[in-house]
């Protein structure tokens, strides 16, 4: 019997639960972390208040990094004392996206501006995704949709425009894989203690955003490496094809955030589909 073949994660889609219902769609399509990044970027004028985002203007978002660029090094040294609660208003409205704020000084909104007039026009989205994100922008509160939106598409304008292929955790485009950001996460202890916690429950995650994205990679390769060990083993002993059907259901459980997989059989390497004729 041959080897278990790697489960293509591009093409298998990674389910939200609550609060992950914008992703689930944006996954589908390809946007995910785009829209992710650019509602990051929207939102910090509220992370900040109204006085300080006057001062400050969110760059760009990295790794999970947030740059802002701020006036003068005095309102710089202030925002290092507020550091922990602009993160702590970050994950609550937009969980597991900022993981680290920086600050650099400079005079906002400046840079920015020649920086895109010497760029090479952004690659056009498509008309699917234009709509996508016009209709995932309107289930936001209706103060942040236009910023969201503007945000979001430009954010997926670089992102295709970019020659990295996508990060298989988060998506982000990358030249590492994963992308730093997710390396640094998928060494976290928490992580690591969800990812083992989800092969075991794989309908009833913990987490939220990307920690839950990188916790659900750690359990998918747990799983499948599972499914490898099991899959010679039941051809010399048919009594452990119950474990191995439990362990592709939980497997495709993972995938898909469904409840009965009958359907998503097809998803399993073609060796195991033809060994396994329910899950």
């Amino acid at each position: 019997m041959g080897r278990v073949p790697p489960v293509d994660y591009e093409s298998v889609g990674k389910p939200r639960h609550i609060g992950d219902l914008l992703g689930q769609a944006l996954k589908q399509h390809g946007l995910e972390s785009g829209f992710k990044r650019g509602a990051a970027l929207a939102l910090w004028p509220e992370i900040a208040g109204e006085n300080l985002s006057q001062l400050t203007e969110a760059e760009r978002l990295e790794d999970g990094v947030l740059y802002v660029r701020v006036c003068d090094s005095v309102v710089g040294h202030q925002l290092t004392y507020m550091r922990e609660d602009f993160l702590r208003r970050y994950r609550e409205k937009l969980p597991g996206v900022v993981l680290e704020l920086r600050f650099s000084v400079g005079r906002p909104g400046k840079k920015k501006k020649k920086a895109q007039a010497s760029n090479e026009p952004l690659p056009p989205l498509s008309g699917e995704e234009e709509q996508r994100l016009r209709s995932l922008a309107q289930q936001l509160p209706e103060a942040l949709q236009g910023a969201v939106y503007r945000a979001a598409r430009a954010v997926v304008q670089r992102q295709k425009a970019s020659p990295h292929p996508p990060c298989v955790v988060c998506g982000s485009p990358s030249a590492e894989n994963p992308c730093k950001g997710c390396q640094r996460l998928l060494k976290d202890p928490l992580i690591e203690k969800e990812a083992r916690r989800l092969a075991r429950r794989p309908l009833n995650p913990r987490l939220d955003g990307d920690l839950l994205l990188a916790a659900r990679y750690l359990a998918s390769r747990e799983l499948e490496a599972q499914l490898r060990e099991l899959l010679p083993q039941v051809v010399r002993e048919p009594q452990l094809l119950s474990m191995l059907q439990d362990t592709a259901r939980r497997f495709l459980q993972l995938q898909t955030g469904q409840k009965d997989v009958t359907a998503y059989r097809h998803l399993l390497p073609e060796t195991l589909q033809s060994l396994l004729k329910e899950v």
